[in-house]
């Protein structure tokens, strides 16, 4: 009998309290869930900017009844899990197996010794009690997958399976080296088969294994091309996906992949889904993946834990460079009651889950840690290096995100719960502000690492080259609108961060924080989160977005499109430096008669024209614009605004933004994610199941607002409620604005700039109508079809 592995998503039962409720007593529920998510906003609560002001403390208890016909002797079962918040302690019939304290860890199991045949009482307690929490929303209790793995006894373990390969650029063929993680006495076969399925690579060994490829399809962002590896060890074998790929990093070139330099242009993502919280799923982050990809994202960084199997699974497939890291802070902040005794097998688990996949190219080992660049600090961070290379020998350089702020060694930093407690409004306890004494703390930590890792530190970059010109620099953190200054990280300089790695050719790259609003690291009431995105929580674009598409796609489909600064926008609580001028998109300014506004268009053409109405008003080449960014002013009109972008004289794009002729009157599922947010088709079509999720395939739909002439109503406000018949039901509705605390396990919601939107779960194949309703409007419907 072969290897069995079985996902136990359904049919799990939730308590709270000391105890938990016998068998058939507590809540019934599917994985993943977030007990936090739903629950009342409580305000002031204890460490509610992170936590999004829910009421997250507490011990929760999951139990599930797991039937096995028979145990087999000569074999082992072990329960995986993807990741439980936190704290957890697993029984068996009563047996404690073991558990897991950090909660972002996966970790997997023995549960032989203490099944039977028949049905197992699998009881999980789940204990968050503890502060400081993370200083973002990290929800709470089991939001990753959960797998019944069931294997022969002698049986290969993918997560000891190490993949090398050498890559030979002049030919083509690669040169694949597995080691295997058995000892020398037995006996592993290796295929290695193409996309298609077709053998390319036979061998057996028993700890190493090598294979040779020729004319090789090599994998990168834009052909992320994946080939399967099956290992067999008699009875049993695992199928690893890997790319075959050369990925280099030079001092003065940056980063070379195949071959060919490329800027790695990416965003930092935390792992929560809005609306959702952290109790996502493959199809959920696949969409958000989906509309980074279309604005020409190609790097992410897992921002700071150790993220889902499943994100990983799709930066493979969909083409993504990854920076990945284990935990935030070390001796400071939540991660200081786990680090001495966890770190080593943290960075472990998520090193040894991932060391084998294409889209993993440098690993992170702390981010913005207590006493930078001290002695102390400086010790532990050796560790930490020394043990990521001895976990992963393959090339990946390690990084250690630096904060913008430094300290003398003799600062008292013994009070401090997290990040050097500094602003530029409030220094920190002898704060270094001298930039040449700064850089000579970063050359402190960049000795140590692989890469020199800085946020926010664009305008430091040259002195940081020229102190240390062995290692190329990758901006872990990026602003998407401003730079600092020499003297100082935050200054309101307009010269684009996001434009520094085109030229200075030293620099990697650099990921923007962030490329999703998420729930936490508030600024304060009533903000539930950071609201400083490309993005909203329900894929609503803001203007960032826009404008990096504009960067990164300069030779994409052409596009123009226009936003204007409106300051009547209610204030979002974005920390400063991280904000950009309110442009938004439309031309609606009822409390205005002859005001003359400022406008931005992002565009990846290299000329465009606007009318006002019949009025044209002339505007300069783009590349005349500092930062390639249209802006100007102009007289407010009702009416139609028209850009028309052109490339080489030639009209190549066009796009209208129209004042509304009257209140909202109707509403009608559009497509939120694209300018001018075109209506859905008619139907749409989706998999009646397609994972291992909440029993179905989840996806956002959004409505927007229409006044009499079928134009997008921005102002409006109104409360939607979303019903639904056939086989699906409603997971949660969402708005985008972080600003409002409606619920999200709710059917209703208000509209925040003319749109709402609502997760919908397809639990079978048939037909579904999804319905919005709205006072005084005309409703919408929306059919789906599940096959």
């Amino acid at each position: 009998m072969t290897r069995n592995v079985t996902t136990i998503m359904t049919g799990w039962e939730f308590s709270t309290g000391e105890t938990a409720k016998p068998a058939g007593e507590g809540q019934p529920i599917d994985l993943p869930h977030d007990w936090a998510i739903n629950r009342p906003i409580v305000n002031p609560m204890d460490w509610g900017v992170d936590q999004a002001f829910r009421d997250w403390w507490g011990i929760g208890w999951y139990r599930k009844s797991l039937h096995l016909d028979a145990v087999e002797p000569g074999r082992r079962y072990y329960l995986d899990f993807g990741g439980v918040y936190e704290n957890s302690t697993v029984w068996v019939n009563g047996v404690e197996i073991g558990g897991q304290a950090y909660g972002y860890t996966p970790f997997r199991l023995d549960a032989t010794e203490a099944l039977h045949d028949g049905d197992n009482d699998v009881l999980i307690r789940v204990e968050n009690l503890d502060a400081p929490t993370d200083r973002w929303y990290s929800g709470a209790g089991i939001y990753r997958t959960v797998r019944l793995i069931d294997v022969p006894e002698a049986h290969l373990d993918e997560r000891e399976v190490i993949v090398r390969q050498n890559v030979d650029l002049g030919t083509g063929s690669v040169a694949v080296d597995v080691e295997t993680g058995v000892g020398e006495g037995a006996v592993v076969s290796a295929v290695l088969r193409d996309a298609d399925g077709n053998e390319v690579a036979t061998g057996e060994g028993a700890a190493r294994i090598a294979l040779n490829v020729a004319d090789a399809h090599l994998w990168s962002a834009e052909d992320p091309y994946l080939y399967t590896l099956t290992l067999a060890l008699g009875d049993d074998s695992i199928d690893i996906r890997i790319g075959l790929r050369s990925v280099t990093f030079d001092p003065d070139h940056g980063m070379f992949v195949n071959g060919v330099k490329t800027i790695l242009r990416g965003v930092c993502l935390h792992q929560d889904g809005g609306c959702v919280g952290s109790a996502t799923n493959r199809e959920l982050l696949r969409d958000r993946l989906v509309q980074l990809k279309e604005m020409g994202c190609n790097g992410l960084r897992l921002a700071h834990h150790v993220h889902p199997e499943e994100m990983l699974d799709l930066a493979d497939e969909m083409g993504f460079y990854v920076y990945s890291e284990p935990f935030d802070k070390w001796q400071s902040g939540h991660y200081k009651r786990y680090f001495e005794a966890g770190w080593r097998g943290d960075l472990a688990a998520m090193i040894k889950r991932d060391r084998n996949r294409p889209s993993v190219v440098m690993w992170g080992v702390g981010n913005e840690v207590e006493n930078q660049a001290k002695r102390s600090m400086l010790a532990i961070l050796r560790d930490l290096v020394d043990e990521a290379h001895r976990l992963d020998d393959t090339g990946r350089p390690v990084g250690c995100a630096m904060s913008p702020h430094f300290q003398t060694e003799a600062a008292d930093t013994s009070q401090s719960e997290g990040i050097i407690q500094a602003t530029d409004e409030t220094p920190a306890d002898q704060e270094i502000e001298d930039p040449a004494e700064r850089v000579e703390r970063i050359k402190l930590i960049a000795d140590i690492t692989d890469v020199t890792v800085l946020n926010y530190s664009e305008q430091w970059y040259d002195r940081v080259h020229e102190a240390v010109p062995d290692k190329p620099i990758f901006g872990s953190e990026v602003y998407q609108w401003f730079v600092g200054h020499d003297n100082q990280m935050q200054d309101y300089i307009s010269a684009n961060p996001n434009l520094v790695p085109e030229e200075k050719e030293y620099v990697v790259g650099g990921t923007i924080w962030a490329g999703f609003d998420y729930l936490g690291e508030s600024m304060g009431w009533p903000s539930k989160g950071w609201s400083g995105a490309l993005v909203r929580t329900n894929g609503v674009p803001k203007a960032g977005y826009w404008l990096m598409k504009s960067y990164w796609q300069p030779d994409g489909e052409p596009f123009a499109h226009f936003m204007v600064a409106d300051y009547s926008q209610a204030d979002e609580n974005v920390k400063e430096h991280w904000d950009i001028p309110p442009f938004v998109g439309h031309w609606h300014f009822p409390q205005y008669h002859k005001n003359v506004v400022p406008y931005m268009i992002a565009t990846n053409c290299d000329e465009v024209r606007i009318w006002v109405n019949w009025r044209e008003i002339f505007v300069a080449p783009v590349a005349e614009f500092p930062n390639r960014v249209v802006t100007g002013y102009l007289p407010y009109q009702p009416g139609t605004l028209t850009v028309v972008g052109y490339r080489d004289g030639v009209e190549v794009c066009r796009e209208e933004t129209v004042t509304p002729v009257s209140p909202a009157v109707e509403l009608r599922f559009a497509d939120v994610t694209e300018p001018g947010r075109p209506a859905l088709p008619e139907t749409v079509e989706l998999p009646a199941f397609a994972g291992e999720g909440r029993g179905g395939y989840e996806r956002l739909f959004s409505v927007q607002a229409l006044d009499a002439e079928g134009n997008p109503v921005f102002r409006e406000f109104a409360p939607v409620h979303f019903r639904v018949e056939g086989p699906a039901s409603i997971v949660a509705v969402d708005n985008g604005n972080l600003m409002g605390n409606e619920p999200y396990g709710n059917d209703t919601i208000h509209m925040h700039q003319g749109v709402a939107s609502v997760l919908v779960r397809v639990e079978g194949a048939g037909r579904v109508v999804l319905a919005a309703d709205a006072p005084g409007m005309r409703s919408a419907t929306q059919v789906i079809v599940a096959k």
